[in-house]
């Protein structure tokens, strides 16, 4: 006897946006051109001036729901649209982003696994002229968990899908972080216990452009340091103190360094001696 196929879970797609109308039905096409029988597609703009609301009212009819108004940021707005989602899946992708080709083909079968809750492709990063600048290849965290915060360890969130219930037990997005509450996220979910399943084929593309946010770096690090001053809270006594004692350590040799460099007395050995006399 054949076994009926087994019904795919709903999935809800958001796409948060701020004036990126000459992005924006790129994205569009991406999700709705995947032909997932039971697509969700919510798109949260905040209040766009340059057309965006144009290209939202001719999708109207393929989307389940689009606000074009302002807000209270990317990740309030998301939260929003989760908070009024029906789909067993959620994912989310930046309106400068896009979808590959069949990624939710790829993607939502692993979600047979009722112990699967979290899954992630990979994650191209291309320029402007459409070349390859990097492929972010996901792999579950690993090794001691205050190294996760050290090095940030971070899943791509444009390739990455989550059970609604992970949101129920662990929380929605941090409205107050402006350009790492997808990092906090997810490692606020690894802390707590819940690894990714990953694989490696690209599901998404993450757009590089000069007036993209992950553009701005030194805002990114100094949000970053609050994050993770706030996770390691979550840590054991001793977790936190291994980790106090490995940054004490790390600070006082990059201090050494700074100061060797700045009174220009780093590779003395190769000047002097033209490496005469450098260990083998």
């Amino acid at each position: 006897m054949t076994l009926p196929p087994k019904k795919l879970p709903r999935l809800t797609v958001i796409t948060p946006s701020l004036n990126q109308a000459k992005y924006l039905e790129r994205t569009l096409r991406s999700v709705l051109d995947q032909g997932y029988p039971d697509l969700e597609y919510i798109v949260m703009d905040g209040g766009s001036t340059d057309g965006s609301a144009d290209i939202l009212r001719r999708y109207d009819a393929q989307l389940a729901h689009w606000v074009s108004q302002p807000d209270e940021g990317q990740s309030w707005a998301i939260n929003r649209a989760i908070e009024r989602s029906t789909g067993d899946v959620i994912a989310y992708i930046n309106s400068d982003d896009y979808y590959l080709p069949g990624a939710f083909d790829a993607a939502l079968p692993f979600f047979d696994d009722p112990a699967v809750r979290w899954v992630a492709g990979a994650c191209e990063s291309r320029e402007e002229d459409g070349s390859l600048r990097t492929l972010s290849v996901p792999a579950p965290a690993t090794g001691p968990r205050p190294s996760w915060l050290r090095m940030s360890w971070y899943v791509p969130q444009a390739s990455s899908f989550w059970r609604r219930d992970v949101f129920d037990e662990f929380g929605l997005l941090r409205d107050d972080l402006d350009f790492v509450f997808d990092t906090e996220f997810g490692l606020r979910l690894a802390i707590g216990g819940l690894q990714p399943h990953t694989f490696d084929r690209p599901l998404a593309v993450r757009y590089l452009h000069g007036e993209a946010k992950s553009a701005e770096r030194t805002r990114f690090d100094r949000e970053y340091a609050r994050v993770a001053k706030q996770l390691r809270r979550r840590l054991t006594a001793s977790e936190r103190a291994r980790d106090l004692a490995y940054r004490s350590l790390y600070a006082a040799l990059h201090a050494q360094y700074l100061a060797r460099k700045r009174l220009g007395l780093l590779h003395l050995r190769e000047r002097w001696f033209g490496g005469r006399f450098a260990r083998s």
